[in-house]
């Protein structure tokens, strides 16, 4: 199938904005987590959560922004105007106006989405999987790590405008290794052991990783933090700013995340105005649990994940008008 891909240029971040099914209804926007390509929105073949949009009568749209490790000024602000020129875009493209636009974003995709509804952008819907606002509740040894960033020291502070981690070189290295029942770190930060297929896991972390810049993230680290992420045109912090949001939100938690604490999803989906809150994952035996990227991968996505999504979203159509 031809894919359709729309480029936008932002100050410091290029997005591509790429249609991965044909025309068929009002746009949905996937939006990725911290460096990651869209391409677990698509995988498993076949039955993907692009598939299931599209089954749903729905045009998905995939970001990708072009970050890389040896760039500068690549940080949260800088992708959220990235974000919001190529929504600008995609509306001048399609015809479709924002209010007519879901949108569903992963892990920072999903508190980017946040950030763009609290400085007004008129997006329909938002379903966030995995996103967090206060990422010192739960158990995650991330927030005790990034709790010791060296943010606040202004000549090092500068001196991160350039500079990361090559995440996509590493992970690509990693990848022939990847779920083949070895007990490795990197994986198990994202799957749940058994819910995710071995052949998918190595094509995520061939194909779809990309770099972590480090301004990127010294300006999330501000999540760990008490005074919390400023991001946006608000002078509130996010965690606040959110409960002025007008949309219906719906946020899924995985209940195996060590990425993302099931109470930072928790605590987020209270902040917001008639938030909905869906959990998912057993009692984390082989296969029946979710780790940070199963939301989008597992066998059991389709039913326990995309099934509720497509409802919520559901629900937006038959609420607006049939025109653009």
């Amino acid at each position: 199938m031809p894919r359709e891909e729309i480029h936008v240029q932002g100050r410091q971040v290029d997005v591509h904005l790429v249609r991965a099914a044909p025309i068929c209804g009002e746009p949905v926007v996937l939006v990725p987590g911290l460096g990651a390509r869209p391409l677990a929105f698509e995988l498993p073949e076949g039955r993907s959560l692009t598939q299931a949009l599209h089954l749903a009568g729905r045009t998905p749209w995939l970001v990708d922004f072009e970050v890389h490790w040896r760039s500068s000024g690549q940080d949260a602000t800088a992708l959220l105007h990235a974000l919001e020129i190529a929504l600008a875009e995609l509306r001048r493209h399609t015809g479709w106006g924002l209010h007519h636009v879901d949108a569903v974003g992963h892990s920072l995709g999903g508190i980017l989405l946040l950030a763009l509804a609290a400085d007004g952008v008129p997006l329909r819907r938002l379903v966030t999987l995995a996103s967090g606002l206060d990422y010192r509740l739960g158990r995650s040894p991330l927030p005790r790590a990034l709790s010791l960033s060296p943010k606040g020291i202004g000549p090092l502070r500068i001196g991160a405008r350039r500079g990361g981690i090559p995440t996509a070189r590493i992970a690509a290295l990693a990848a022939p290794i990847m779920g083949r029942g070895l007990s490795l770190p990197i994986q198990r930060d994202q799957f749940h052991p058994g819910s995710t297929e071995g052949a998918v896991i190595r094509r995520m972390m061939r194909d779809g990783v990309r770099d972590m810049p480090l301004a990127l993230l010294l300006d999330l680290a501000d999540l760990f933090t008490e005074g919390g992420l400023h991001l946006g045109r608000t002078d509130q912090p996010l965690k606040q700013a959110v409960a002025g949001l007008p949309q219906p939100v719906l946020m899924i938690a995985a209940r195996q995340d060590t990425q993302c604490p099931l109470a930072s999803v928790r605590d987020a989906a209270a902040r917001i105005p008639g938030a909905r809150l869906l959990e998912v994952g057993g009692q984390g035996a082989p296969g029946e649990g979710y780790g940070h990227v199963d939301l989008m991968t597992a066998t059991r996505a389709p039913e326990q994940v995309f099934a509720p999504l497509l409802a919520f979203l559901a629900e937006g159509q038959a609420a607006s008008p049939e025109s653009p």
